[in-house]
This record gives structure tokens, C-alpha cells and sequence, in this order.
């Protein structure tokens, strides 16, 4: 009887598929992999399909939506940053959709298996996180990489004002040996000070990363198109910028014992397991030895 309830919500789900395919216009999954393909081709990145379901069907749930302005601009500011091609709006329709999916699975194994609903409840929760908030992670990481460039770009500048005062050819000159996401923000502040004002070109550049270290770096340079002699001070912030840089090195080495701590706990808990089991399991035997 319950393969048979088992074997009816599969194919209801199933026909529930197709029918919202048809109704919302979806693609069958054929003609989607045909058309990853030709992404492909073209040199587009490529994209899964569950992705692509998952974004069909949050915009046509996003104009319900209502964001709050405060949180809409730093997740627009963080999906720019990202290069995704969604309205804020759109990405928290898709986490929730996500989200939901997995909690209608719970509802449809509520008859089943009653005890696998929290589960399945609790592990859609954490899907709504991973997924709202893994554009936010992914810009915490970018900012530290970036962040860990700054000193080394500081120390180049402070070098070259000893002898030119070209912001333009010093940014162009480090270009050659930034690291990828440091070098792409560079590309579009050397192309925006190429076709527009210097100091606004530098100010967004500011803007986009947000980081107080870079703050202190475009200070500088916003002082040398001004015609000030900022030698002394990009040498200040070089020392000031290799202190935090031995202060984060060593917080990271106070982090280390305390990893291994927890690997080991958690090592120590899977030895008294197998104790536990073996224990249990031949007093279970002796058990019935002794009553048999």
C-alpha cells in the first residue's frame, strides 16, 4: 500500500510538472539542454538548469515582492559586484523558491514518513540562507582578496612618486602585476579615467570596493592630482597597512589550535561511537545467550 502511495505522488508530481511547464512557459528539458549548449558555444557562461527553472519561475513571483529600500541597494550593490544579471527582487524570489520546493517535498512525505518533515523543513531553511546569502559571502570574499593586494599596491605607489607623479601610467604600470579581481576593478578605472574626470574615476573606484585600506590609498592619490607631495604620506600608510597585515596573520595563527581542537573532539567522539556500539552490541548477544 505505501508503494503504492509512493509510486502516485511521483507521478502526480511528475504530471504537476509538465502542466506548470505548459501553463508558465517553461522549456521541456530537451530543448534547455539545446540551448545551454549554444551558450556554450558562444562563449556565455554556462548556467545550470536548475538555475534556469528556478530564475523562470522568480519573476514571475518577484512584482509581489516588496524590498526594503535599505537592504534592495546592498543587494543590488552586491549582485553588480557579482555580475549578476537579476533584480534584487528576482534573487530572494529564487531563494525562496528554492526553499519552497524542498518544504513541499515535506508536505508530500508527511503521509510516508512523518519523522523525515523536520528534516526536510530545517534543510530548506538552510537552503534559503546558502542561497540568499552566498552573493553576499562570495563579495565578503572578493573584498579580503582585493584587501590582501592593497599593501603591495600602496608600497608600488609610494616607489614610483619618487620619481613620476602620473596617476594614470602608475595605475596602468601595476595593472601588469595585479591578481585578477584587483586587476578587473583596475580596467575600469583606468578606461573611466581615460574618458572622464580623474578624481571622480578614483572616488568610484573607492565606491565599489568599500574598503577603508583603499580609502586611505585613493586619499593619496586624489592628493597627488591635486599637486600635493604625498610621498611621506603613502610611506605612513605602508607602515600602518604592514601592522594590520601582522595583526590579521596572527589572529589567523590563534585560529589554527582551535581547529584542531574541534577535529580532534569530533575524533574522539567517533572512537567512543564504535566503543558504544561494540559495547551494545555484546551485551545484546550476552543478553540472549543468558535468556535463550
Amino acid at each position: 500500500m505505501t508503494l503504492l502511495a509512493l509510486l502516485a505522488i511521483i507521478c502526480f508530481g511528475f504530471a504537476t510538472y509538465n502542466l506548470t511547464c505548459a501553463f508558465v512557459d517553461i522549456p521541456t528539458k530537451k530543448t534547455s539542454r539545446m540551448m545551454m549548449l549554444a551558450r556554450k558555444q558562444q562563449g556565455i557562461k554556462a548556467e545550470k538548469l536548475l538555475d534556469v527553472y528556478t530564475t523562470k519561475i522568480a519573476r514571475l513571483l518577484a512584482p509581489y515582492l516588496k524590498l526594503d529600500k535599505l537592504k534592495r541597494n546592498k543587494l543590488q550593490r552586491a549582485l553588480d559586484i557579482v555580475g549578476l544579471e537579476l533584480s534584487p527582487e528576482v534573487y530572494t524570489a529564487r531563494a525562496w523558491v528554492r526553499a519552497g520546493s524542498v518544504g513541499l517535498c515535506a508536505l508530500l512525505m508527511a503521509p510516508l514518513m512523518p519523522l523525515a518533515v523536520p528534516i526536510l523543513i530545517g534543510l530548506a531553511v538552510a537552503l534559503w540562507f546558502s542561497t540568499y546569502y552566498s552573493v553576499f559571502d562570495f563579495v565578503k570574499k572578493r573584498r579580503k582578496l582585493i584587501e590582501s593586494e592593497i599593501p603591495r599596491f600602496a608600497l608600488t605607489i609610494g616607489q614610483n612618486l619618487e620619481n613620476d607623479r602620473d596617476v594614470l601610467k602608475i595605475l596602468t604600470s601595476y595593472r601588469r602585476v595585479a591578481g585578477k579581481d584587483f586587476g578587473a576593478e583596475l580596467d575600469q578605472t583606468i578606461a573611466d579615467m581615460k574618458t572622464g574626470n580623474y578624481e571622480n574615476a578614483l572616488i568610484h573606484f573607492e565606491t565599489r570596493i568599500g574598503s577603508p585600506m583603499l580609502s586611505d590609498v585613493i586619499r593619496g592619490l586624489i592628493g597627488v592630482l591635486r599637486g600635493d607631495d604625498q610621498r611621506m604620506y603613502f610611506k605612513m600608510i605602508c607602515f600602518d597597512m604592514r601592522q594590520i597585515e601582522q595583526n590579521n596573520l596572527k589572529k589567523e595563527a590563534a585560529k589554527r589550535p582551535k581547529k584542531i581542537q574541534r577535529y580532534s573532539m569530533m575524533m574522539l567522539i567517533c572512537i567512543m561511537i564504535i566503543y558504544l556500539v561494540v559495547l551494545c552490541t555484546e551485551v545484546l548477544a550476552s543478553l540472549g545467550a543468558f535468556f535463550g
